[in-house]
């Protein structure tokens, strides 16, 4: 009963851990609102549709730990009950981390922005509600070294 309950936290904590946070250029942090921002200007040069990579870190750990302690109960003598939990952590963290990356990879969009300085910037982020095309204006919204970029008509 014991391992059960064990092995549904961290069912809940791998589940908790592919939530990613959004890259999608309408989608602002709380800390970030009301904050000033810097603003650059420009016209899409380019626009390549790219995958952004899931998280993996999550997965891995929640993994590792419900593979340990299915290799722990797997056998009744002690050295093999070792042996069988660092193979099942080893395991579990390997397919962990590819579910929880094939989870949480999002779609997205490379922008290769000329700004009104006349250089290039190539900007990627996750696929919102905003349209892109060639020679489109743009802003680009710079805040902690994050930038996102958003139609200006």
């Amino acid at each position: 009963m014991k391992n059960k309950i064990l092995i549904q936290f961290f069912l809940l904590i791998f589940t908790a851990s592919c939530v990613n946070n959004s890259l999608q250029p309408e989608v602002v942090k709380r800390s970030d609102a009301q904050k000033q921002q810097y603003v650059i200007f420009g016209v899409i040069n380019d626009i390549t549709k790219v995958i952004i990579e899931g998280n993996r870190e999550g997965g891995a750990v929640a993994g590792a730990a419900i593979g340990g302690a299915i290799g722990k109960n797997s056998t009744d003598s002690e050295p093999e009950e070792d042996i069988a939990t660092v193979l099942g952590s080893i395991v579990g963290s390997a397919i962990g981390s590819e579910i929880a990356s094939s989870v949480s990879k999002k779609d997205g969009v490379e922008l290769l922005i000329e700004t009104t300085s006349g250089n290039f910037v190539s900007i990627i982020q996750e696929v919102g509600v905003y349209s892109y095309f060639k020679g489109q204006k743009v802003r680009i919204i710079k805040r902690n070294g994050k930038s996102r970029v958003i139609p200006f008509e």
